[in-house]
């Protein structure tokens, strides 16, 4: 009995299952799909890093485009953060805390973040109907009157920022992840944001967030505990 068990613990080690693999590989994947739909985001993008009434002009006119930008933003914020949920029950010793702080983020911004890239879509439909002067007058009614609205708006914010970021940090206090995991998933972000979702920014995350993938990799192989 004593060199069956060994044994066997060698094998499962060796071959996970099927369903272990495919969770494995879908994990690694999620970060650099965000970052690939990021860039069709952005290059479908009517208006990148254009605010204002160049905005709404541009919106009034550009539903078909808008639908590609913010389907895909939609999907790459989500292939963002899922991450941060996944791996929290994986680590179970030092970095536990961490890794819990990061899948509520991850939480947060995958339950506020949903509905509301369809602003893009009704901000367009404004503006066909009553003009691009319009767009401005409407959202600054719901901005004076919508107190929920930031409560809304910030969990997302939140959880894009600094879910991945934590959760990385918590692999490498796991020794599973090396230091610039947490580093990258951070830098994505921040290159993402201050770009203001234009084409260099959205390239320069996509980059980051292959950095990290390649860090789930080594921390997702078998016998570490995933």
């Amino acid at each position: 009995m004593s060199t069956i068990a060994p044994t066997l613990a060698a094998v499962d080690a060796a071959a996970p299952p099927l369903a272990v693999r495919l969770r494995r590989w879908a994990l690694i994947a999620m970060p650099v799909a965000a970052g690939a739909l990021c860039i069709v985001a952005t290059v479908a993008d009517p208006a990148p890093g254009v605010d204002g009434m160049g905005m709404y002009e541009a919106y009034t006119t550009g539903m078909e485009a808008l639908q590609i930008k913010s389907f895909s933003f939609h999907w790459a914020y989500a292939l963002w953060v899922l991450p941060a949920l996944l791996v929290a029950a994986s680590v179970r010793g030092r970095g536990r805390l961490l890794a819990n702080i990061g899948a509520v983020l991850a939480l947060f911004g995958l339950a506020t973040m949903p509905g509301m890239l369809m602003v893009d879509w009704i901000q367009s439909a404004i503006g066909q109907l009553y003009g691009a002067e319009a767009i401005g007058e409407v959202f600054d009614l719901v901005d004076q009157q919508a107190w929920a609205l930031p409560l809304l708006r910030t969990p997302a914010i939140l959880g894009l920022t600094f879910a991945l970021p934590i959760a990385t940090w918590a692999l490498v206090r796991a020794r599973r992840a090396r230091w610039w995991a947490p580093v990258a998933a951070f830098l994505a972000c921040a290159a993402f944001m201050l770009s203001a979702a234009t084409l260099p920014g959205t390239i320069a995350a996509a980059v980051l967030l292959t950095i990290v993938a390649v860090e789930l990799e080594r921390a997702t192989r078998p016998g570490s505990g995933f």
